[in-house]
């Protein structure tokens, strides 16, 4: 008989991931927002320095982009904030939710060794593991997103397949899930 992992330890874990995921996004917002305000910048000074714009000369057109680039480093430098804020909430978040978890299991200690906790444990343990795939799945859909924002590739076509391949992976899960539910619950009403 196998030993069955905890399913405190499992919501942990499941935490622990989606922790992950909302840092990857964050990232990606941060990196996004940079490449979005560089690009601006540099379509900015293009159009500046075209010579469609005979009227401005030198010195206008190096104070007009100086402006550009201080109001672009306002913009970095506060979303650069929040997404340190974003990261700290979301840490603070887990780190809750994760000691709340380990408060219930240590109140609930003394049912450990009863029956019908045992049993429902059983039960619970396919959703809980099919709960800590989906998760898995989100971080890792988000670790890709986050990278493909930090790099110059395109990202919509690496999204969708990212979420065609969580869709099948948590359909798959789900069935494996249902099926062992049913195993248990007759193991169990059987026995």
């Amino acid at each position: 008989m196998s030993t069955q992992r905890p399913l405190n330890a499992i919501a942990i874990d499941v935490v622990g991931q989606y922790n992950d995921a909302a840092k990857h996004l964050v990232a990606a917002y941060r990196n996004g927002t940079r490449r979005a305000v560089a690009g601006a910048s540099g379509r900015y000074e293009q159009l500046l320095n075209a010579r469609a714009l005979p009227l401005l000369n030198d010195d206008v057109k190096g104070r007009l982009i100086g402006a550009e680039q201080r109001v672009a480093g306002v913009v970095v430098d506060a979303v650069e904030r929040s997404s340190q804020g974003a990261e700290r909430l979301a840490d603070r978040l887990a780190q809750g939710a994760v000691a709340g978890l380990e408060a219930f299991d240590a109140r609930t200690a003394w049912t450990d060794d009863m029956l019908v906790t045992s049993a429902l444990r059983t039960l619970n343990t396919p959703a809980a593991n099919l709960s800590l795939q989906v998760a898995g799945k989100v971080a890792e859909v988000s670790r890709r997103l986050s990278e493909r924002v930090a790099g110059e590739a395109p990202v919509v076509k690496a999204a969708k397949a990212a979420k065609t391949a969580a869709k099948k992976a948590v359909k798959r899960t789900a069935k494996t899930a249902v099926k062992r539910t049913r195993r248990a619950a007759a193991a169990v009403t059987g026995a």
